[in-house]
């Protein structure tokens, strides 16, 4: 079981517009998608679409989280999920088809229940628990670190202070990108993610969109991603981390696992986003990625 935690649930709103963003005018949307979103709902289903066992975590909350329980039993995906006060978040994702990447405007989500969270907690089922996301507004930073220890060792894919909790309370594994990483450690590189890893003993599966990702630990690899047209990168980074995990579960060697893990990541980008998610799509690109041993 890979249980995919979310300390911020949201609902996914991806409007598909009818002409290029232009701020200030109006524009028409000729298709809309809903979805029960975050990043750990994005990755529960690149694991389940492989075959594995999953179920998505977190706490919802007034109309919203109403529609987040209806939209993900309607997908077949096993949630644990407690109530609070408030209202689930919606993010909007806007694709015009003129920019490589679309506009995404994320609201911030109900504050952090204490009661809510121990209660969730309590509810897990056994398994290897990914904490995905930002974290809910109002969030002590040492309250999440005590939650990251008292999953034992979870992955960790976060920012900022999130990051900063995954490492200080000893996280099985964390998953920046560039950007994340140069913020936590001044450069965004293979090489602060190793002296990260010497002065903290935390892997690091680093993403690098386009240019793949590296895992650095008592292996280092990385893995190139190969060539595709990019329909909507949205969730490349959770279908990378989904597939990796899925894959280490099952007994893959660090390589394979790697190389499955960019090929979903890019396969994500292809088919334009988790729920168009194909797994045969993956494994033929897997024979497109180059693997390297960084210097």
């Amino acid at each position: 079981m890979i249980v995919a935690l979310t300390p911020n649930l949201s609902l996914d709103r991806t409007l598909r517009l009818d002409r290029a963003l232009v701020p200030g005018q109006l524009h028409r949307v000729p298709e809309v998608t809903v979805a029960a979103g975050g990043k750990g709902p994005n990755l529960a289903r690149i694991v389940r679409a492989f075959g594995g066992e999953t179920c998505v975590a977190g706490v919802v909350a007034g109309h919203n989280g109403a529609h987040f329980r209806a939209l993900l039993a309607a997908e077949g995906l096993s949630g644990v999920l407690e109530d609070t006060a408030g209202e689930t978040r919606e993010c909007h994702i806007l694709m015009d088809g003129a920019s490589a990447h679309p506009t995404e405007i994320n609201e911030a989500g109900p504050a952090y229940d204490a009661d809510a969270v121990a209660r969730l907690l309590a509810r897990l089922p056994a398994g290897q628990v990914a904490v995905c996301g930002s974290l809910a507004p109002g969030t002590a930073p040492d309250a999440f670190a005590a939650m990251l220890r008292a999953l034992g060792s979870p992955v960790v894919d976060s920012s900022g202070a999130g990051l900063q909790a995954a490492i200080e309370s000893g996280a099985g594994l964390i998953k920046p990108n560039e950007h994340e990483l140069e913020a936590l450690t001044g450069q965004g590189t293979v090489a602060s993610a190793r002296d990260l890893y010497r002065r903290s003993g935390v892997p690091v599966l680093l993403t690098r969109g386009a240019h793949g990702a590296a895992y650095i630990g008592a292996e280092v690899l990385e893995v190139q991603a190969p060539v595709v047209e990019v329909r909507n990168p949205v969730g490349s980074g959770d279908s990378l981390l989904g597939a990796f995990l899925y894959a280490r579960q099952r007994g893959e060697p660090l390589e394979a696992a790697l190389r499955l893990a960019v090929a979903a990541g890019s396969a994500n980008a292809l088919l334009g986003g988790p729920l168009r998610f194909d797994p045969a799509v993956a494994r033929d690109l897997v024979s497109r990625t180059a693997v390297s041993i960084p210097a």
